[in-house]
């Protein structure tokens, strides 16, 4: 009965969902209206990180909406561009374990959404939710508290943790983006901790057992995280961080890899392609609305369809 439900469609979904990782854990979101920038002004960049990725009240709850696009040269099923989503609101309660949170992650109609409320933490899969195990929550919640704020702790248990990732950091200028001024902070790009950062997410997929029924490792290795930064073109990111708040309202980020003949095999046979990631957060301290999904079925249900994808992959 279960698989029944587990449809081509659905199972589309959940392969959407280990290419996050694979696109550097996605720094997700859309585009924004703006005005133009403003020139550049004097402003202590590490108070602005500090402010924007440190503890603060303003970035209690928002809404995150994310788009990863990926154009991958000789990588098996990437022969077409690729398009991911990540949205949904979050809230932090302080003394929580965990932040609130409704994350949708798909491409096309199809996905699979991931929440946290009243202190427990599900996954879902169409309508159905299930809620998982601790051992797979405390791992959600280990993660989260390499955040600070509402915003960070939500992003950090998936692996986005931007402020390890910004290099050589400069303010490009000032604008309005949705009624808010803004700075423009340019930055170069870790892209060895962006890969690194990466495996929280597939060893978040890994422990839901989502890993294996898609084909996905475990793990980025050692050996490709390495071929994929000495393969790095270019790599640029910005973000755009409120000047009254200092909270975080947009990041971008842009990778390009080249991957030499010899470096190939470590990676699947890709020998090159771009990584372009936005994420914008809406909504900021606004009350948000989030439950526990309804109706609950079985983790061992949800488990077995798994398995049984798995094992139909691998022939067994």
């Amino acid at each position: 009965m279960f698989l029944s439900r587990f449809s081509a469609g659905r199972l589309a979904a959940l392969l959407a969902v280990p290419a996050l990782a694979v696109a550097v854990s996605a720094c997700g979101g859309h585009g924004t209206k703006s005005t133009p920038a403003k020139a550049a002004r004097s402003f202590d960049l590490h108070a602005l990180a500090a402010r924007a990725f440190g503890p603060n009240a303003k970035a209690r709850s928002g809404r995150i909406d994310g788009d990863i696009a990926l154009r991958l040269h000789g990588a098996h099923g990437f022969g077409a561009p690729f398009s991911l989503t990540t949205n949904g609101p979050f809230r932090y309660r302080k003394g929580a374990a965990l932040p609130d949170y409704r994350i949708d992650m798909g491409v096309r109609d199809n996905g699979v959404q991931l929440t946290s409320a009243g202190g427990r933490s599900y996954v879902s899969v169409g309508s159905t939710g299930y809620e998982v195990p601790g051992g797979v929550r405390a791992r959600l919640v280990r993660s989260s508290s390499r955040g600070a704020n509402g915003l960070t702790r939500t992003l950090a248990q998936f692996g986005i943790t931007i402020r390890r990732w910004e290099t050589h950091k400069h303010v490009a200028g000032t604008q309005r983006m949705d009624g808010v001024e803004v700075v423009h902070v340019k930055t170069g790009v870790n892209v060895g901790r962006v890969l690194r950062d990466a495996n929280t997410l597939t060893g978040l997929l890994s422990s839901l057992g989502i890993a294996r029924a898609t084909g996905l490792p475990r793990e980025l290795s050692p050996a490709a995280r390495r071929v994929l930064v000495r393969s790095v073109a270019t790599a640029s990111g910005s973000s755009w961080i409120g000047i009254s708040d200092g909270v975080l309202r947009e990041a971008a980020l842009t990778i390009r890899f080249a991957i030499a003949p010899a470096d190939r095999a470590a990676v699947g046979g890709m020998s090159g392609g771009t990584v372009t990631a936005t994420m914008k957060i809406t909504d900021v301290g606004r009350p948000q609305r989030i439950v526990a999904p309804h109706p609950l079925g079985s983790y061992a249900d949800f488990q077995l369809g798994l398995s049984a994808l798995g094992d139909a992959r691998s022939g067994g």
